[in-house]
């Protein structure tokens, strides 16, 4: 059993590690020997950290009792969980596969209280004289806050929540009765009224100039964050349609298609991974605690007496510590 867990552990660092660097790969290829792999990586990566899951609940109930208590590896399992809950969060660089699963977002979240009891139950068990309890609480903290990130983004993505977040405040339109009252006004001093007309958005109005990377970011953003609202079928004005066909006609074929493959990045980062919640201040506030306690973690088990342990498992656990820190340094 012990060797079936480490190998699991390690297998699921593995596919966090396989996740982060080539998720992105999926931007740009669709090829099916390309996706196919990412796609398997995908599934499988939950399934072998809720094995290891399985595999520490049940080292623990054989390895302690009432009258035995669990032993040095038995609190080094307990160590362990909350790095299983730090894989559950996911990478960066993908939360969904494909638009249902941002649908799925309630069977995660009842997954993520199962999954915190679960790992708050190992550590119960191992309290009677665990030397790592101090690293364990702030592995906890770190998985818990990566785990709840990673259903938050798919919540938000989700085609309800999203539509809702999209839809504009009620435009109650021009105040007629007030322009009336301004014509009669007129009117009755003997003057014309004079009504002004809004400004014409005549379609190539500017000139071709070319676009520095610093600005098509910009006007991607821009477009982005106005026609967003084309994934939840939201209808938009003739306004819009003609100021966004003034831009892209004045603009060179090259950096028109720059613009919007900048543009599709930004639908992509939405839609797919947690770009949406790390990316704005609370973001960072949880991202900086999330990665402040891995790192008092490792410092933490660094400076412990690590006599009782085997060498492996010591190994096993710098693998895990380095591995969850580079992983959060990747993405920077």
């Amino acid at each position: 059993m012990k060797l079936n867990l480490r190998v699991a552990i390690l297998a699921s660092l593995v596919l966090q590690a396989f996740l982060i660097f080539f998720a992105p790969i999926r931007k740009r290829r669709s090829k099916w020997w390309i996706t196919t792999p990412l796609w398997s990586a995908y599934l499988v990566a939950d399934s072998v950290a809720l094995y290891a899951f399985g595999l520490i609940s049940k080292a623990q109930i054989h390895g302690g009792t009432s009258d035995s208590p669990i032993d040095a590896f038995g609190h080094l399992l307990a160590f362990w969980a909350p790095f299983l809950l730090l894989h559950l969060g996911g990478p960066y660089t993908i939360t969904a596969f494909a638009l249902e699963d941002n649908e799925l977002w309630g069977r995660h979240l009842l997954n993520f209280f199962i999954h915190l009891f679960s790992a708050c139950y190992v550590f119960y068990q191992s309290l009677p004289g665990n030397k790592l309890i101090v690293p364990s609480i702030l592995m906890f903290i770190g998985g818990s806050i990566k785990y709840g990130a990673r259903t938050r983004a798919l919540y938000l993505a989700s085609f309800r929540i999203l539509r809702g977040s999209l839809l504009p405040s009620p435009d109650p339109g021009p105040n007629y009765a007030k322009i009336m009252e301004g014509c009669v006004a007129q009117e009755e001093a003997n003057s014309q009224p004079l009504i002004a007309s809004l400004p014409s958005s005549d379609v190539g109005a500017e000139g071709e100039k070319f676009l520095d990377d610093r600005t098509v970011i910009k006007e991607a953003f821009f477009y982005f964050k106005k026609f967003k609202g084309l994934l939840v079928d939201l209808i938009f004005s003739f306004q819009d349609r003609k100021e966004s066909m003034r831009f892209f006609r004045s603009r060179t074929a090259k950096d028109a298609f720059r613009v919007i493959e900048v543009e599709l990045n930004f639908f992509y980062d939405l839609l797919y991974t947690k770009s949406g919640i790390v990316h704005c201040p609370s973001g960072y506030i949880y991202r900086a605690i999330s990665v402040s306690c891995i790192v008092a973690a490792f410092a933490s088990f660094y400076v412990l007496n690590k006599h009782g342990f085997h060498k492996y498992d010591v190994q096993i656990t710098y693998a895990l510590l380095l591995g969850a820190i580079g992983l959060e340094l990747a993405i920077l």
